[in-house]
């Protein structure tokens, strides 16, 4: 049974044919696993052989010290175990009869509707195009995360742009290396920001012959570096939750 995911999933190609990994990193679960491997508490697990506090999300999550995402998410199938959502309840099907009714379903989940057979087909097939359209409002046959309750084991925990991780992660890895630095050697967040280009026109202002400028052009610079190290550290901390991403 293929697997189905409410987030759009990696994609590796086939064996003899791989897909470069921007195809991977397209995908949320890419990036969760990304920061769970900047989790410092999760890797002092891994090297403890899954012993310790987070014992119990690491018989789930396993070891994340290799560099390589593709065998992290197909190993036991730990992508599809972790993340896919649980076969559907609910089939597509016509009601024969009133038994065939579940009173658990929920106007959110279930749209039952009533097919007057003597209307045209092409009538039909119009009036239910809109009442669909009124009550699936997902675009491209997908829900948005916030409109649909996940079953996976653990779900995306809110919506967000593959952009906006990679810029965060990218930010934090040279945030993290810088303070590595002898302190002589460390780059100032607003030089952090001009090397990520994070700012075009605060890059340009940062350096200008213009004191004001060269004031306002650091200062914007440095509060987004500081924004995406923030948010990253947010993430980074709740994948030990086992939470992605964290707000």
């Amino acid at each position: 049974m293929l697997a189905h995911f409410l987030a759009p999933h990696p994609r590796f190609g086939r064996v003899n044919n791989r897909l470069p990994v921007g195809h991977q990193q397209r995908s949320p679960y890419y990036w969760w696993w990304a920061c769970l491997r900047r989790n410092a508490d999760y890797l002092a697990c891994c090297a403890a052989g899954g012993a310790g506090a987070l014992a119990a999300l690491y018989a789930d999550f396993g070891d994340v010290r290799e560099d390589n995402f593709h065998r992290w998410w197909s190993e036991h199938e730990r992508g599809r175990m972790l993340f896919a959502e649980q076969p559907l309840t609910v089939k597509f099907a016509e009601l024969a009869s009133a038994q065939a009714w579940s009173e658990q379903w929920t106007a959110q989940d279930v749209m039952v509707v009533a097919v007057p057979l003597r209307v045209s087909k092409r009538s039909l097939t119009g009036a239910f195009a809109r009442l669909l359209n009124a009550r699936h409002t997902g675009k491209q046959g997908r829900p948005a995360l916030s409109q649909q309750q996940s079953t996976a084991r653990y779900p995306v925990a809110r919506n967000y742009t593959v952009a906006n991780l990679r810029i965060a992660l990218a930010v934090y890895d040279l945030w993290a290396a810088n303070e590595n630095k002898p302190a002589d050697q460390r780059m100032t967040l607003w030089q952090m920001g001009c090397e990520l280009n994070l700012n075009k026109q605060a890059a340009r202002d940062a350096v200008s012959t213009h004191k004001a400028d060269r004031a306002v052009g650091r200062n914007v610079l440095a509060a987004t570096v500081s924004r995406h190290v923030r948010q990253a550290r947010l993430l980074i901390a709740g994948t030990a939750e086992g939470v992605f991403p964290a707000a």
